[in-house]
Formats: C-alpha cells, structure tokens, sequence
C-alpha cells in the first residue's frame, strides 16, 4: 500500500513539471512569433573598387538601423552580427569621379544582403559618400634575401636573382616616395648541385595603401660542377720601342683556373690573352709582370705562373 502512494505521488510530479514545461514552450513560442521593432548593427565591407582607386581614410565601417521582425528572427542577427558587402563600382560615377550610395539605395543592400523582405528603417547613416583617393604607380627593385651552400666541387655561374626582377607598386604618391626596394623572404638552399629555379614569397609592404598583384617571385641561378684546368698561354708584349726587339723568358706561362666540367671540351687558348707592358716594367730588377685582359666568364680562381718574366732586349 505504501509503495502504491509513492508511485502516485511520483505521477504527479512528472504532470507537473511535463505540463509546466509545456507552459514555457507555449509561453516562448507566443513571445518569439510577436513582430516587434528591433535596432539592427551591421558590419560594412567595401569591395571592387574602381581602376586606379584605393579606399580612403574614415569610411563607415558599421550601421545600425531598425527593422519590424519575430523575435527569433531577432535572437539571430544579435547572435551574429550580420555583414554588408557594398561594390564600390556599381556605384562609381565616372563623371565625377565619386561614390555615392543613396539612402534608398542602402535600404535595398541592407534588405537583400541579411534576407529581410520587410521595411528597414532608421538609417544610422543617411546616405554614404564612399572616399577614394586616386594612385600613383612605379617600379620598384626586388632585393633578393638568399643563400646557398653548394655540393662539394660544384658552383655556381652567375649571382642569384630573381624574375621578375622588379614589380609594379601602386597607392598614393606620398607613400610610394618612401620606398625604394623590396625584399624576398629570407631562404637558404642547401647540398645544391645544379640550377636553382624556386619561388618565394616577397615580403608585406610596409604601408597598408601599397598594393601590387605580385606576391612572389621566382628565383634562378645556374650552377655547374667545376675543375681545375691548366693552360699554357702565349705572351704578348705592347709598347716596346721602335727598331727594338723583346725576347721573353718564358714566352708560355701557365694559366690555372677552375671553369665548369663541360666547357673544358670547348675551350682553347685562343680564349685567354696575357700581356705584358714594356712601359710599365720594372727597371729596377728588370723584369715584366704577365696580365690577364682577355678570359671567359665561367673561368674562376684564376692563377698565373710565373709571376715575373725576364726578358733580353735586341736592336734591330
């Protein structure tokens, strides 16, 4: 008997607090269906911006305005703050060279872009007059921030660099007067052993009015293994004396040097020239002192031996 009086009570408690429940959702649902007026904050983002244009200083940013809406519908736009999108464009004249979006206009955006098909009301911002301030363009230099340790033997045939080696800056012309150069970003290449072809980053530009379309850059340097090589070159003397004849001692000096390994088929001595200048001998010791005028580019290191030539002077 006792335990059917518990179980009776236990029933009426679930009644009750299954019918108080039901109460509140009926409560809710008859609050939340009501249409009320409600102040609605947006977030504003301008984008598409005329040709040689950029967004100026103290634009709106945010508007409030007012709309008649069900509560739920309310409880979502404060959950999250809804944002409007304006293209600059659509509404760019280009007689005037201006911006200008309406208070109609404002009311069809704000309408379309958060779904509401009712009446938005109450505009924070009457009308906006969007401001623009026209650019400037120039050419800067990219710095190239790299380095790059080779493979044993190997080398490379040029200094890094980069492509494009310059790109193309645009904002206001006070800004661009203040930049000369922009740098990669730092990158090291390790164990290379051929060419280098690698894009990478530039850095941020340092003002927020700057803008250019390249992001990156590509850079590039041949490298090739290298050898030594040893060439026996001829010597040549200029300015010696009318009627007087110079018999150098050696007249072959070596050259040493280290180039890469699939030029040593092409090259010959034809591409090396040393000579020797009578007028700047030395008449103390008298000997001349062998110079290199003519060699090819890849050739590194070079060495001549010996450094000092003797020579006999005969008259003719």
């Amino acid at each position: 008997m006792a335990t059917s009086n518990k179980s009776f009570k236990s029933i009426k408690v679930n009644m009750f607090f299954f019918f108080l429940l039901l109460a509140i959702i009926f409560w809710a649902l008859t609050k939340f269906s009501k249409q009320n007026t409600a102040s609605i904050s947006t977030s504003i983002e301008y984008q598409n911006l005329p040709e040689n244009y950029l967004l100026a200083d103290n634009n709106p940013d945010k508007i409030d305005f007012y709309i008649t809406t069900n509560g739920i519908d309310f409880l979502v736009y404060k959950m999250k703050e809804p944002t409007v999108t304006i293209d600059v464009s659509k509404y760019f004249d280009n007689e005037t060279k201006k911006a200008r979006v309406t208070d109609q206009e404002l009311k069809d955006e704000l309408a379309k872009q958060i779904g509401y098909t009712g009446s938005v009301r109450n505009l924070s911002e009457k009308t906006i007059d969007i401001k623009l301030q026209g650019v400037q363009s120039k050419k800067i230099p990219v710095v190239v921030k790299a380095r790059v340790n080779y493979k044993e033997g190997f080398r490379a045939l040029d200094s890094i660099r980069a492509k494009p080696d310059s790109i193309l800056v645009s904002g206001p012309s006070r800004l661009l007067d203040s930049i000369t150069a922009i740098a990669t970003k730092e990158v090291t290449f390790e164990n290379v052993g051929g060419a280098v072809s690698k894009k990478v980053e530039l850095v941020t530009l340092p003002y927020g009015g700057l803008v250019s379309k390249v992001k990156q850059v590509t850079l590039i340097q041949e490298v090739a293994e290298f050898a030594q090589k040893k060439m026996s070159i001829p010597v040549t003397v200029i300015n010696v004396p009318e009627n007087t004849i110079i018999k150098l001692i050696p007249e072959r000096i070596t050259v040493t040097c280290v180039m890469p390994i699939e030029k040593f088929s092409t090259i010959s001595e034809k591409d090396f020239e040393v000579v020797c200048n009578y007028a700047e001998r030395n008449t103390e010791e008298n000997f001349l002192s062998p110079n290199l005028e003519k060699f090819p580019v890849y050739a590194k290191n070079i060495e001549l031996l010996p450094k000092k030539i003797d020579f006999l002077i005969f008259k003719k």
